[in-house]
């Protein structure tokens, strides 16, 4: 009898807190649907007001529309939400619409809403962000994770879903984003499978000390990174990835007559003279940049390698 009304009453507390919405239940909750939204669904097409009251049809009348959904709680969304951010500025030009979606809880109160606003304001001031409330097209979408990502045409067919957002999410998203938008071609399985092996075999260990480069810019040490890319061209100057990686470094936002002449200078100071004909001899290779290193910094690490001070020693 005890077990009985126990069982009871956790039914009863169980329905009085989804009644209330309380964040832990919405969470555990919201999403459930019958089925994914998979590739080759085609949903409705919409219009929502962004939290700056502009009007966004979902999808946009042309080109691809990216739908970015988040919340301030998910760590992995600030990440996503970096990165489009930044593609928003390496696609210009192209027909691409971003649109993110704040799909936080089912309510909210004002203290959430001024939280979410300054949110937007520290990390996507350039994104237009729609306001979920009650969490009406993160249950539209079947959203199971979050930051989940969805590339749709103009018609409203998905072409691509990405949740969640694992280590790989740069590249895999990129590599998606370029094939979408027509500027690469998707390989077969027999390419994908030939992509780690070398056309060029480096020598001298040359290899080792790029990939401990790799490592290090993508943990923070530009100055330690930038050493180890010298040594790898030391090593095997026929070896030319070191040469497109640091391409990568020194022209983030394209190559400009300033940005090669710097690059050109730190190749000199190097001792690097026989590189110097070789920049432009390939695609730049682009790493992330670490949280680690905003903008200025880089540019400050850049400038001090390009241009010592007197008296400093290369």
């Amino acid at each position: 009898m005890y077990a009985a009304r126990s069982f009871l009453l956790c039914i009863c507390l169980l329905a009085l807190l989804l009644n209330l919405g309380w964040p832990a239940f919405a969470f555990a909750f919201h999403g459930v649907s019958d089925r994914e939204i998979v590739p080759g669904d085609i949903l409705p097409k919409i219009s929502r007001q962004t939290v700056m009251d502009v009007p966004m049809a979902i999808p946009a009348e042309e080109g691809i529309t990216v739908l970015l959904f988040w919340a301030t709680w998910s760590p992995r969304s600030s990440e996503a939400l970096e990165l489009w951010e930044r593609f928003s500025n390496d696609y210009k030009g192209q027909l691409l619409t971003i649109i993110t979606i704040n799909a936080e809880r089912d309510e909210l109160s004002s203290q959430d809403m001024k939280m979410i606003d300054q949110y937007i304001v520290e990390t996507i001031p350039n994104l237009p962000v729609i306001q979920d409330e009650g969490l009406i097209l993160f249950n539209a979408y079947a959203v199971s994770a979050l930051p989940t990502v969805f590339f749709l045409e103009n018609t409203g067919k998905v072409l691509h879903r990405y949740p969640s957002f694992p280590t790989s999410a740069p590249l895999d998203l990129k590599e998606e984003l370029d094939i979408t938008l027509g500027l690469k071609v998707r390989q077969t399985s027999e390419e994908k499978a030939s992509r780690g092996r070398l056309d060029y075999q480096p020598k001298n260990n040359a290899l080792l000390h790029y990939n401990m480069a790799v490592q290090l810019y993508k943990k923070g040490f530009m100055d330690k990174a930038l050493e180890r890319m010298v040594i790898a061209l030391e090593k095997d100057p026929q070896y030319q990835d070191p040469l497109r990686t640091l391409e990568g470094v020194f022209f983030p936002n394209g190559r400009t007559p300033e940005t090669e002449a710097s690059l050109k200078v730190f190749l000199l100071e190097n001792g690097l003279d026989d590189q110097v004909d070789r920049i432009g001899g390939g695609e730049p290779i682009m790493l992330e940049v670490p949280r680690k290193i905003d903008a200025m910094e880089r540019m400050r690490l850049l400038m001090e390698k390009s241009n010592p001070s007197p008296g400093t020693s290369q």
